[in-house]
């Protein structure tokens, strides 16, 4: 069994940053996550950034362009006449944002000595931590000092 200072059970904003932190202090840091992106691979970042907040702003922020183009670009001199709206273009902007952030996490945690543990915490007595795949198969049991819920 894998012993750590510190298990930090979710990779959302609070936990990967907690993670990453307790790492930068000397703690031996290990962070569980279960998410998976909606393209179906595991991801960091938890519910924000990839299908909550993030996600929903970059959207927005292309709403807001084809808004003030069809409505404001007057007020300034430009006519932009025939403005039209690609969905598709616009959640291939909002994929890459989100690509790019979740693989900033992952290369923040190669970079400070976090190991990702892939699945599910199951918080145990003693301060174990069950690893659970998504069918709740133990897939691996870690032990920690301490451990952090950030679950959202």
């Amino acid at each position: 069994m894998d012993k750590y200072d510190v298990v930090v059970i979710g990779a959302g904003p609070g936990g990967y940053v907690a993670a990453i932190r307790c790492a930068q202090l000397g703690l031996k840091t290990a962070c569980v996550e279960r998410g998976v992106h909606p393209q179906g691979k595991p991801t960091l970042g938890g519910t924000c950034l990839n299908v909550g907040c993030i996600p929903s702003k970059a959207l927005l922020d292309s709403s807001h362009h084809f808004e003030h183009l069809q409505l404001h670009a007057k007020d300034h001199g430009i006519d932009a006449e025939g403005v039209s709206i690609d969905i598709a273009r616009m959640q291939k902007r909002k994929n890459k944002i989100v690509k790019t952030l979740t693989t900033g996490i992952a290369g923040l945690f190669k970079k400070n000595g976090v190991t990702w543990l892939e699945g599910g915490g199951k918080l145990k007595p003693g301060l174990a931590i069950d690893i659970c795949d998504r069918n709740d198969k133990i897939t691996a049991s870690v032990a920690a000092k301490n451990v952090i819920i950030a679950t959202g």
